[in-house]
């Protein structure tokens, strides 16, 4: 499986550590734990959290081919501070993650991952349209990931005109409507033709699969798992049911695998716990 994965990497800075982050960054971390070739075009900036960032990234498996280094701008980060005991996040703008640069990937790739947050500055907007108009790929994976006010109607709209595998949770998907999930998800295919499937995480009730080609609907069991933190549980069912889809697996096992991964990730702390595929999915 070839993967490339287009987005955000960055720092959640607290007061006294920080933590690595963004949603394809993490998608490409796991992708590649799952047996993937795990591309991500992305950029940092030149300074220590850049240089720690793609440390990271080649520690988890993830191919730096296509993440650049620029000099004029800070490696992403999330500014986090307290308020009255509760966490305040500030996504800092500006940051070299903005201003992706051009990249044309030669071969063919499997998927094609992308998410909202870097399309938030043109630079990056632009460059991801056209990796987008000539990057050979089989399959789109949209994960919307909404972030604060960073995306618009139309900026969604457009995304899912080119995407045949779309993943939004329970707590995003108001934003198409008030109706109930499958009705959404009903008119979602009916728009957008390209479509494929649907992939609704839902929390502690585990997960809900829309086959728009069948119009089938499919439910997980419910996750057994203690949360101990939810951090990169979306993008670990991503990456497991997208790897898992590519193998071959029924869109039952793939949404069995997703669960059973995501299902751990939240008993351990970091996005990108250490596990082992083989004996995690076993019993599957």
């Amino acid at each position: 499986m070839k993967i490339l994965s287009f987005g955000e990497i960055l720092w959640d800075v607290f007061p006294d550590e920080k933590k690595i982050g963004g949603a394809p960054f993490n998608f490409a971390a796991h992708s590649a734990r799952l047996g993937a070739e795990s591309y991500l075009v992305s950029a940092v900036g030149a300074d220590e959290n850049g240089a720690d960032a793609l440390e990271e990234a080649k520690r988890l498996g993830i191919r730096c081919d296509y993440i650049a280094t620029d000099r004029r701008y800070k490696t992403g980060y999330c500014a986090v501070t307290l308020e009255n005991g509760m966490p305040k996040y500030d996504l800092v703008t500006d940051v070299a993650y903005d201003h992706i640069p051009d990249v044309l990937p030669s071969g063919e790739y499997d998927a094609l991952y992308m998410g909202t947050l870097a399309m938030r500055s043109p630079d990056s907007r632009r460059s991801f349209e056209k990796l987008l108009k000539y990057v050979k790929r089989k399959e789109v994976f949209f994960d919307v990931n909404f972030r604060g006010s960073f995306y618009t109607r139309e900026l969604v709209s457009a995304m899912l005109a080119e995407t045949t595998i779309l993943k939004i949770s329970d707590e995003e998907i108001g934003f198409f409507g008030n109706r109930d999930h499958v009705n959404i998800c009903f008119d979602l295919a009916k728009r957008y033709k390209k479509l494929k499937y649907i992939c609704l995480t839902l929390g502690k009730n585990g997960a809900m699969i829309y086959d728009c080609k069948n119009r089938v609907v499919l439910y997980s069991d419910k996750p057994k798992g203690k949360p101990v933190s939810t951090v990169g549980a979306g993008d670990s069912f991503a990456a497991c049911f997208l790897t898992s889809l590519l193998s071959g697996y029924t869109i039952e096992k793939c949404l069995d695998r997703a669960i059973a991964l995501s299902d751990y990730v939240v008993t351990q702390l970091g996005a990108v716990p250490e596990y082992d595929p083989e004996n995690l999915f076993s019993c599957i």
